[in-house]
């Protein structure tokens, strides 16, 4: 059986209504595809979505043409797969499944094989962004599958990304969305310390950064977390707990290779373990700052 040409009108069963799945759902339920939503559990947030919220994900995905998951880890997005009724009880030919979420290659490849045998083809697509680029539909989409049918899911992508690239088969999108995470990890880490360093040297760090910021090495991650280190405002975009999930899963899949681990993969990893320790991981990375500011000071 072929599978479907997902356009305006094909139905979506999304399932996953977190801080990043609402907006993502919203934004294709108001260009003009038909949404039944599931979340694992219920919260206030579901009443305000301008689509039903079924309590059961299989009855979703039977009446669906695509079924888009978009859950916190690898652990949520197998309950969904594998439950009792779950994706795959009740999943038929013809059907497309795109797993949005972040987890382990491997993780994705399972999903993948389960799906394959059902006679429906499986992508993996995490995004890169957080809750502000997921509501204006500039998400950084990396995708991992059999590119032959890309047409087929073009259009709804188009609505919730400003970008989709190909990286290869089943898991190779996952693979992207670490490696991409470890360079945001870095970068977070090191706009931090370079801020502590200048206010070190008795430079104001306001000033520091609007120098920065007219700099060659101004970029729109820089902008944004800039704000967050002046103000000391950790309000969450993407979470420091999130991110210590990446580098594990990351530093899972290159020891699963036999590869030699970057030194400073060990570092960013030890750093955002330490976040989680003080009880500080569900606010935003940024907050690494505070962590860096205690050690300096020998606290």
């Amino acid at each position: 059986m072929s599978q479907a040409m997902i356009e305006k009108g094909s139905t979506i069963a999304w399932l996953g209504l977190g801080a990043m799945g609402r907006p993502m759902a919203r934004r294709l339920s108001e260009a003009g595809y038909p949404l039944c939503g599931y979340n694992r559990t219920l919260h206030k947030d579901l009443a305000s979505l301008p689509f039903p919220v079924g309590t059961d994900a299989a009855d979703c995905v039977a009446k669906s043409d695509l079924v888009i998951v978009m859950v916190r880890d690898g652990v949520a997005a197998r309950d969904l797969f594998s439950g009792p009724r779950g994706i795959l009880t009740a999943l038929r030919p013809g059907q497309i499944v795109i797993n949005m979420s972040t987890e382990a290659p491997a993780e994705a490849r399972v999903e993948a094989s389960a799906c394959t045998e059902r006679g429906v083809p499986y992508f993996d697509i995490p995004v890169s962004g957080s809750v502000v680029p997921a509501e204006r539909g500039e998400l950084l989409l990396l995708a991992g599958g059999d590119e032959g049918l890309r047409k087929n899911i073009e259009s709804p992508m188009a609505v919730l990304g400003k970008s989709l690239h190909w990286f290869g088969p089943a898991g190779s999108g996952m693979a992207a969305k670490l490696a991409i995470n470890y360079l945001l990890a870095a970068h977070m880490e090191a706009l931090a310390e370079t801020l502590l360093a200048g206010e070190s040297l008795g430079l104001d760090r306001k000033a520091l950064s609007q120098a920065l910021l007219d700099s060659p090495l101004a970029t729109p991650f820089y902008r944004i977390k800039i704000k967050n280190l002046l103000e000391e405002d950790y309000t969450k975009a993407f979470s420091a707990s999130l991110m210590k999930k990446d580098l594990d899963l990351l530093l899972e899949e290159l020891l699963s290779r036999n590869l030699a681990l970057p030194g400073t993969l060990a570092h960013l990893r030890s750093l955002y373990r330490r976040i989680e320790i003080k009880g500080q991981g569900e606010k935003d990375l940024s907050v690494v700052q505070d962590l860096l500011k205690s050690d300096a000071r020998g606290s």
